[in-house]
């Protein structure tokens, strides 16, 4: 593809969990415009969580319409892709989705992985260098196969939830090896699709998109797509990957040991690495530059439950593309929540809305509160939600933690990071300044992605080099002295609750 010019600029297109958001980037790497729609997702039992995926589509073409009224997308010069990890797409001969997609957070293999970890546990990790659980599209489709055979048997593509975009908009059925791995069928000694974990999943290895690097030039807009999202056809589509990676790429931490802590829909904590190095209690995908690999202890509910718990303590449930009004009911939670005293005079909640991945790996776990009583107020309860979302994640960091030393500062991105007291509590028990970095997220780094594959020769290339701090305000949050014994306190109480919440509901899981 051409390198971009001066007067034009690079788009992403960031299919998340709950929403897709747009990015529009210029050659210094300055946002000239962003948008985002969100759409649906059902749960139609306890631990389910699916979505359509053309509501997807609907959605991107929402997001495109209000982005072309802050940018002329005539002077796009590409566009490119991330999504989630894990959600699989199930495509007919036609090319339509046969069923709605199961996501990441979707529990309802838990005895498909179960059976697929007795039987195959160590081959799927030593092809993969990840754990089999239900967060991957594996026991996703094994579930599938024998809970609906008929709808199996109209299967004749099988992708994730990126390559469907990318063959909605280019008509090329293309992935990256990072999305590929995500689906859990993905050799990573070969750099190919498995033959034998496709033989387990029943997948034919010729109904899956053919692998590129992220880098890549995948396809040309086509023109039904571009009349849909007013943009010009032809336009390069640069492959991309997933959004954690492109979102701690988009932070600047693209040198081995880098760490970012991530909290969006999730939480985690991620750090690059010169090799896989796998570590059964992590999730590790190959990062999209240099060689490199990132491993990410994540999980399952941050910003989510946050989410939750504010849509329970304002008077009304904004509508989600309310952007104000959910802004403003966030910082009002916040402020309710620093009326109480740091450890919530001993009130703990454990965020495990839908299970959890690090470190307990078990979708049977639920949120908690505990130590309640009747000196405990509503600012209680809602400080006891951040500091359980920070418990949760540096309940995580201890995987990582316990082999790699943690830089001094460590950088964070995410809307839960726009919480003081999500933030302070990191610091304090992370014994690590925090740097927020209050304008990245994985839309802007598919754009600034973008811009470098494209060859643009950018004013400010620390942003994707060094490490060095983006383009974007960002501020320190230090530990606090005053604040650290209560705060590891507080933790050490959460990690003792954790230990009976985990056989508890384990127990009932088997009953």
């Amino acid at each position: 593809m051409n390198p971009i010019q001066y007067d034009e600029y690079s788009i992403s297109i960031d299919l998340g969990t709950g929403s897709c958001k747009l990015c529009a980037l210029d050659l210094r790497g300055n946002v000239v415009g962003s948008s985002s729609a969100v759409y649906r997702t059902h749960s139609l039992q306890s631990g389910w969580a699916e979505q359509d995926p053309e509501t997807w589509l609907v959605a991107i073409i929402e997001a495109f319409a209000q982005l072309g009224q802050q940018v002329d997308l005539r002077r796009a010069a590409c566009i490119t892709l991330t999504s989630a990890a894990h959600i699989g797409v199930l495509l007919d001969a036609t090319g339509h989705p046969v069923r709605s997609s199961l996501l990441w957070s979707d529990q309802r293999s838990r005895l498909e992985s179960e059976s697929l970890h007795r039987e195959y546990g160590p081959y799927i990790f030593s092809r993969t260098c990840n754990e089999v659980s239900t967060s991957w599209t594996l026991p996703h489709l094994v579930w599938v196969r024998e809970h609906e055979p008929r709808t199996w048997q109209q299967v004749h593509r099988l992708g994730l939830s990126k390559d469907y975009i990318l063959y909605w908009l280019t008509g090329e059925w293309r992935t990256d090896p990072a999305t590929a791995l995500s689906a859990m069928l993905y050799d990573t000694t070969t750099a190919c699709w498995s033959d034998q974990l496709c033989k387990v999943a029943g997948v034919d290895t010729m109904s899956l998109p053919e692998i590129f690097p992220a880098s890549a030039a995948v396809g040309q807009l086509m023109q039904p797509a571009a009349g849909l999202l007013g943009l010009t056809g032809g336009v390069p589509v640069i492959n991309g990957t997933l959004d954690s990676a492109l979102e701690t790429y988009g932070a600047g931490a693209t040198q081995c040991g880098d760490v970012v802590i991530r909290i969006g829909t999730a939480g985690g904590i991620h750090i690059i690495k010169d090799s896989p190095d796998p570590d059964a209690r992590l999730l590790t995908y190959p990062f999209p530059r240099g060689g490199l690999w990132y491993s990410q202890a994540g999980t399952s509910s941050a910003g989510s439950a946050i989410a939750w718990a504010v849509g329970l303590a304002v008077d009304k449930k904004p509508a989600m593309s309310d952007t104000d009004s959910i802004v403003g009911d966030f910082l009002a939670f916040n402020c309710l929540a620093s009326n109480a005293p740091v450890g919530s005079d001993e009130l703990l909640f454990h965020p495990y809305l839908s299970g959890e991945r690090t470190p307990y790996w078990d979708p049977s776990l639920r949120g908690t509160f505990s130590g309640v009583s009747f000196r405990h107020g509503r600012e209680h309860f809602a400080r006891a939600v951040l500091e359980g979302v920070a418990f949760s994640i540096c309940d995580a960091s201890q995987t990582i933690a316990a082999n790699r030393s943690l830089p001094a500062r460590i950088k964070v991105v995410g809307g839960g990071g726009k919480s003081a007291i999500v933030t302070g509590t990191l610091a304090a028990i992370l014994g690590r300044e925090m740097q927020v970095l209050e304008r990245v997220d994985s839309a802007y780094g598919a754009a600034l992605f973008g811009l470098r594959c494209s060859g643009a020769q950018l004013e400010h290339d620390a942003v994707v080099g060094s490490g060095s701090e983006p383009v974007s305000h960002s501020h320190l949050v230090r530990p606090d002295e005053l604040s650290a014994t209560a705060c590891t306190f507080a933790f050490e109480r959460y990690r003792d609750a954790c230990r009976y919440l985990v056989g508890m509901y384990s127990d009932r899981a088997r009953s």
